[in-house]
């Protein structure tokens, strides 16, 4: 059993107990029951099917944090449990003096206000996320075309070429991942040119080989002063 199973199992353990304990206190300690102890009742089971759900959707993923302006779902979700706990209690308590529109009403608008910002939370961690992996399919793209050249480099047995090869994969390897539309058409170019190296080592033809090496740093070089002006 690894300990993500054994945390989703102590936090299960903990909602029963609580949820146990709520039961028992207002189930005995409210008498008569009508429709507003009902419905009060129904509300703060909402509220703690809502807590469980956002706790384990936090735990699934902790890459990117589901927050809006600055405070966590998962804090949202508390405040709402504890608010609707003590909202329930009230009407539950007042279930004589108060009628069911009114008990609706109020925690429809609560639900619904925890609703809004938790739709606003979840909306904001997915710009994160694509954002993230955006991110991370360019830093990608550049060390595999890092690797492409060093496969060659390693193979290459020609001194000449090999230093040229091997400027270029250091210069592929520490240039800014990122690019914008300032570099968009460089960024294709280089991955056209990548391509075009490999058939001239494979075909031995090292003056062309050469040639494109020449060309990529250059290339390189331009993309690295373009994305500083661009900044």
């Amino acid at each position: 059993m690894n300990n993500k199973t054994k945390k989703y199992i102590l936090a299960s353990v903990v909602y029963a107990a609580v949820f146990a304990i709520y039961n028992i206190i207002v189930l005995f300690a409210f008498t008569p029951k009508n429709n507003v102890f009902w419905a009060s009742y129904a509300f703060m089971c909402i509220g703690f099917v809502v807590n469980v759900a956002v706790m384990l959707l936090s735990y699934r993923n902790r890459d990117v944090e589901a927050v809006f302006m600055g405070i966590p779902l998962i804090s949202f979700s508390i405040f709402y449990f504890f608010a609707e706990l003590f909202i329930s209690f009230v009407f539950m308590a007042a279930r004589n003096h108060v009628g069911i529109k009114l008990c609706v009403i109020v925690q429809v608008i609560f639900l619904l206000i925890f609703v809004i910002f938790a739709a606003l939370a979840l909306l904001a961690k997915t710009t994160v996320e694509e954002k993230t992996s955006n991110v991370k399919e360019k830093v990608s793209a550049m060390k595999n075309l890092a690797i492409d050249v060093k496969v060659l480099e390693d193979a290459c047995m020609d001194r000449e070429l090999k230093a040229e090869l091997h400027k270029v994969t250091e210069a592929i390897r520490f240039s800014d991942p990122m690019t914008n539309d300032s570099v968009a058409d460089l960024d294709d170019v280089i991955r056209g040119k990548v391509s075009e190296l490999k058939l001239h080592c494979r075909s031995n033809a090292k003056d062309d080989a050469l040639q494109t090496c020449y060309q990529l740093s250059s290339y390189l070089s331009e993309r690295k002063m373009r994305l500083m002006q661009s900044k």
